[in-house]
């Protein structure tokens, strides 16, 4: 079970190192731009997040003070 995971991550890894052989010097200047690209796009998911959590907080928040309200107002 172990032999095939095994076997397989060194050939891919060997498969990429033969890629990154054969990249000329500007297509290695590219792929570093892409990847700043990709994490300036997901910094930018980051405030996004953040209030979608903010969000869900409120409404438990809401959620919980009304659930207290009807417990407190029940007649004893």
């Amino acid at each position: 079970m172990l032999a095939v995971p095994l076997g397989v991550v060194p050939a891919r890894l060997y498969m990429m190192m033969l890629g990154m052989a054969g990249m000329a010097m500007g297509g290695v200047g590219m792929m570093r731009r892409l990847l700043v690209i990709a994490g300036l796009v997901m910094l930018g998911g980051l405030p996004m997040m953040l209030c979608c959590m903010l969000m869900m907080l409120g409404r438990l928040l809401v959620m919980l003070d009304a659930l207290m309200l009807a417990h407190i107002s029940l007649p004893v």
